[in-house]
């Protein structure tokens, strides 16, 4: 290509040329003649800037002639055609004249290399997408901070119209290239997705492929600022910023780009997400925390009132005939470490979102306030921590818990953890009525029914569903 420019060059050279080239600047200042009679020479020379130039070879680019640039291997013969027509029209002959005349000893080279990068990349890129389109397909309208780093698990499977369609975001991304034309070169594209929440999460990417004809869904897995959701006391407006991107000789050629409207919700509120979810009592697991910081000074005290002050689980006391037994004397040392605190139960006032305000077993500790599942939640943190196999049992509009007698084993013993909140309550009263509840509910059939239900805590979190950071 460079020997084509510089044929048309040398085809329209003047002779008696004066050269002041400054390439720095992008800028040529040409003048013919020895006294400027015609107009061109001294302080009439006109100054010729290598960005108007590649500004009229793209005005020469037309929708008939993007339309023609079907691939790559015919970029080089459109440029050429196009240099010529745009460089014979578009300026006056005098203009022109000077022009190649100042060009007769410059650096060309370089100038060709300018307006070479500058057209021809507009060019190539044009050529890279033009059958490529994209559109958002899935926005979640509202992210709510307890599940928002989980829902690539909590949606896994979830479809919209006979596609995938993850959340909470997903991108579609088309090849319109038609594969049966033959005067079409077509093939496969590689994507990027590129997506973030300013101030809430960093910039995610992920890519594919696209192959002619079809369709693609990209859904970028957000990493959500756990410390920047914990500041939230109630929901916040923010947007999705999305861009995608051909990525075409390691270059990244952007096509589409959006801003979408999103609600964040503060981590305390259990979301109105959809009814459809599988397993979604499991999703309480997020608010059990064996890793607060509070759990080291409770454990110390638990200890302090178990023989030789040492804190066992699923193993044998000397002063107990089985595990079982020991095992329920430390279950009876957490009850009554929690009792102590004086917790009261009280009903929340909710966060001004959709949904159950459910505060953390560390708030809970330091406002010595809760709910029923808050009162679960908190033992349930304790006895994890501690490492006991916990279960969540969930009846109509109420909750309580459950440990394995013995490590693996399917006898349980229960306890109702609302008790936590009576002054009087002893250990023996809070079992007694945990044990109740759970026969009512087994003898009413509510378990095999699925009106109540319960959860084993080990199946959660090999499931994928982890305690959120709450210090």
């Amino acid at each position: 290509m460079i020997s084509a420019l510089r044929k048309i060059f040398d085809g329209t050279l003047v002779a008696g040329t004066v050269i002041a080239i400054s390439m720095a600047g992008a800028t040529l200042s040409a003048c013919s003649g020895e006294d400027g009679a015609d107009g061109i020479n001294g302080k009439d020379a006109p100054e010729v800037n290598v960005d108007s130039l590649a500004n009229v070879l793209r005005e020469e680019i037309t929708g008939t002639l993007w339309d023609s640039l079907y691939a790559e291997p015919y970029v080089d013969t459109v440029y050429n055609i196009l240099f010529d027509n745009a460089f014979a029209t578009a300026w006056m002959d005098s203009v022109r004249d000077a022009l190649l005349d100042s060009l007769k000893t410059a650096d060309y080279d370089s100038l060709y290399e300018k307006l070479y990068d500058s057209v021809y990349a507009d060019i190539y890129s044009q050529t890279a997408i033009r059958t490529l389109d994209a559109f958002i397909w899935t926005a979640k309208e509202d992210i709510y901070g307890a599940f928002a780093n989980l829902y690539p698990i909590m949606y896994e499977n979830y479809t919209s119209e006979g596609k995938s369609a993850p959340q909470p975001l997903s991108v579609v991304v088309r090849n319109e290239c038609e594969p049966n034309n033959p005067k079409v070169p077509c093939r496969w594209k590689k994507i990027m997705v590129k997506a973030w929440i300013e101030g809430f999460t960093d910039t995610a990417t992920v890519t594919g492929n696209v192959n002619p004809d079809t369709t693609v869904v990209l859904a970028p897995s957000f990493k959500f600022d756990n410390d920047a959701l914990l500041e939230l006391t109630a929901p916040k407006k923010a947007s999705y910023q999305v861009r995608v991107y051909a990525l075409e000789n390691d270059h990244e050629i952007q096509f589409f780009a959006s801003s979408e409207p999103t609600t964040i919700h503060p981590m305390q509120i259990n979301g109105a997400e959809l009814i459809n979810i599988p397993n979604r009592d499991w999703y309480d697991g997020v608010w059990i925390t064996p890793n607060m910081d509070s759990i080291p000074a409770i454990l110390d005290e638990v200890a302090a009132l178990l023989p030789d002050e040492t804190l066992k689980v699923y193993q044998k006391y000397s002063e107990d005939e089985t595990i079982s037994q020991s095992a329920q004397r430390v279950v009876k040392a957490v009850f009554d470490v929690l009792h102590k605190r004086g917790i009261k139960y009280i009903e929340n006032d909710g966060a001004g979102s959709r949904g159950q305000k459910i505060d953390y077993p560390i708030t809970v500790l330091r406002s010595k306030q809760a709910v029923c599942n808050e009162f679960s939640f908190l033992m349930a943190s304790v006895l994890e921590a501690i490492g006991f196999e916990v279960y969540i049992v969930n009846i109509p509009s109420h909750m309580f818990i459950g440990w394995a007698s013995e490590k693996g084993t399917k006898t349980l013993g229960f306890i109702e953890t609302t008790m936590l909140a009576h002054e009087n309550a002893t250990f023996a009263d809070a079992y007694n009525s945990g044990i109740d509840k759970f026969n009512a509910e087994q003898e009413s059939g509510r378990f095999e029914s699925g009106e109540s239900n319960i959860v084993f805590l080990q199946d959660v979190r090999k499931y994928g569903i982890t305690p959120n950071e709450i210090p």
